[in-house]
């Protein structure tokens, strides 16, 4: 197994007298926890560099029942990807999953639904600990890259290292580390199963006591999946991921909080942009007009509307997720309305990165599969043919 290098994190920081404490999950009712984990990867196949990229994972973790026992939240996982010279993430695939969160971080997931992350990490020992206590959980993660998903479950070691004070709040230092070593060539798999698993994972959490909710992450990711050839060779297939994770807590809008915005919003956007609200945040929505026929490549016209879209957004919603979508009428092709609209909505993406203060900015095309309006009629496929750009609220 690869080896990975010792894990080290300089902050201005300054550790606290020693002391005991308790570590545990705290989510209020209506309250989102954002957690942006971004990975530089590096995939090769028998020791051979194929390709680095990035992943991106944001998790949203939306309170929505509160008990002495547990937070049932609404959880949504969304993957995104980019491709090394690209500026702007593309979203890949999003799941929802509802779930209950215990104070110790053991998550309690239905057998039937799927996360595409890691569970119980981290996960708390419930009761005090004081600096260098050590304490072990089992942590999970079910892989379904395969013909039928399976899930791997694995001891992760903790140490409490000690409390830090930062920005006005105390942060618990812990590190932890897990290894994976599954063999599966004894087992009565499909023929396109590894028949062995092995990776390692060194990581730095700092945990917001203040709080009771995560702060930032580091970890270095080792994972290899040996396959079986039917001529008796075998394939090495490698991941290496450097990981750095991000954590946010948010209040959730209600609507009427939607719909003062909308209106405001209303009075400031430039003439030919439409807003609205809806359960994914505020839609600013422009039509194809940001494009000459058949086209990508924004208009000169349309640089300064844009501009100005996102001088609105930077100064209101500094910190707010932004999606970009791209669609079209239902005339040509379905698969070419697909990349076209998904190339007008990254064209506006990366227009609009940069000025939006942050980077959790993303794109997707969805071609003419959500229609505002009537196709069969020149006005509806003229409404059709829209980007839109989601202000993320919930």
């Amino acid at each position: 197994m690869k080896k990975l290098i010792p894990l080290t994190l300089l902050l201005m920081t300054f550790s606290l007298p020693l002391s005991a404490v308790r570590l545990s999950w705290e989510i209020d009712k209506s309250e989102r926890i954002e957690m942006v984990k971004t990975a530089v990867v590096k995939y090769a196949v028998n020791r051979k560099v194929q390709k680095v990229y990035e992943e991106r994972n944001i998790i949203d973790l939306t309170c929505v029942e509160q008990s002495a026992e547990s937070c049932r939240v609404d959880g949504v996982f969304t993957v995104f990807m980019r491709d090394s010279g690209e500026s702007v993430f593309r979203q890949r695939e999003r799941f929802a999953v509802d779930f209950n969160i215990v104070p110790t971080g053991h998550f309690i997931v239905k057998r039937t639904d799927y996360m595409p992350n890691l569970r119980h990490i981290p996960e708390f020992p419930g009761r005090e600990i004081k600096e260098n206590d050590k304490w072990t959980a089992d942590g999970e993660l079910v892989v379904q890259d395969f013909s039928k998903p399976f899930k791997l479950t694995f001891p992760v070691e903790y140490t409490y290292v000690k409390t830090i004070r930062q920005d006005g709040n105390e942060i618990a230092v812990i590190k932890y580390t897990y290894v994976i070593d599954l063999d599966l060539s004894k087992s009565k798999n499909p023929p396109d199963f590894p028949v062995s698993i092995a990776g390692r994972n060194d990581g730095v959490l700092y945990w917001d006591l203040t709080h009771n909710k995560p702060g930032d992450m580091r970890d270095l990711y080792y994972v290899a999946f040996l396959f079986a050839g039917q001529d008796g060779g075998q394939t090495l297939v490698e991941f290496s991921m450097d990981i750095k994770t991000t954590s946010k807590s948010y209040v959730n809008y209600t609507a009427e909080d939607k719909n003062r915005d909308r209106d405001e919003l209303k009075t400031k956007l430039p003439e030919g942009t439409q807003v609205d609200s809806d359960e994914r945040g505020i839609v600013v929505r422009m039509d194809d007009v940001l494009f000459d026929f058949d086209r990508y490549t924004l208009r000169p016209d349309t640089a300064e509307k844009l501009a100005k879209i996102s001088g609105i957004i930077k100064e209101k919603y500094p910190d707010r997720e932004i999606i970009v979508e791209g669609h079209t009428d239902n005339v040509g092709r379905k698969d070419y309305n697909y990349t076209l609209s998904e190339k007008r909505a990254r064209t506006v993406s990366e227009f609009l990165k940069g000025r939006v203060g942050h980077d959790k900015i993303s794109y997707r095309g969805l071609g003419q599969d959500v229609p505002l309006a009537d196709n069969s009629t020149t006005e509806g496929r003229r409404k059709n043919r829209r980007v839109e750009i989601i202000i993320k609220l919930n």
